[in-house]
């Protein structure tokens, strides 16, 4: 559900508040950035983030972005997450709700699920060995089942525009 516009103000003053914790200050470009990235749906990169701000007329730089995403994800704006691609991925962290991820392979695709048993599970094992969860990230690497079948997949060809589809 995308956050509302008072949603979206109460983020960016517990922004500001984390920031002056560090003795920064809450520019105007952070501040659109936090607009912009709680507007995003999905997740996204830097290079894409940085797209959306120069599409916007946003005059920023990459160095700009990058250490907003830092600070964005330091204060809570944002989670960020490795899916063994090269490229950090991020997504916005409110008014969404807990969810882990399954990553093919093959075709790069980032499927997002829930478990309430995988939830259950992680919460006993934390118990059993004397800790209590407080949070956690769980990625599945996957192999696309299509791809290995049929040497065809349809999230493949939706990512590689011109791909015939083929093993290969």
């Amino acid at each position: 559900m995308p956050p509302t516009e008072a949603d979206i103000e109460a983020a960016v003053t517990a922004f500001e508040v984390f920031l002056r914790s560090r003795r920064l200050k809450m520019t105007e470009q952070r501040r659109t950035m936090v607009r912009v990235v709680l507007d995003k749906r999905g997740h996204f990169t830097a290079d894409e983030l940085y797209s959306t701000l120069l599409s916007d007329g946003e005059s920023v730089s990459m160095a700009t972005v990058y250490r907003a995403l830092a600070l964005l994800e330091e204060g809570g704006v944002v989670e960020g997450h490795d899916f063994a691609d090269g490229q950090r991925r991020y997504e916005r962290a409110l008014g969404r709700e807990h969810h882990d991820h399954m990553i093919c392979v093959d075709c790069r695709a980032v499927i997002e699920f829930t478990n309430h048993d995988i939830e259950r599970l992680q919460d006993e094992v934390a118990k059993a060995n004397g800790f209590t969860l407080k949070d956690h990230s769980l990625q599945l690497f996957v192999a696309c089942r299509d791809w290995h079948e049929t040497g065809a997949c349809a999230r493949r060809a939706q990512r590689e525009p011109g791909a015939s589809g083929a093993a290969g």
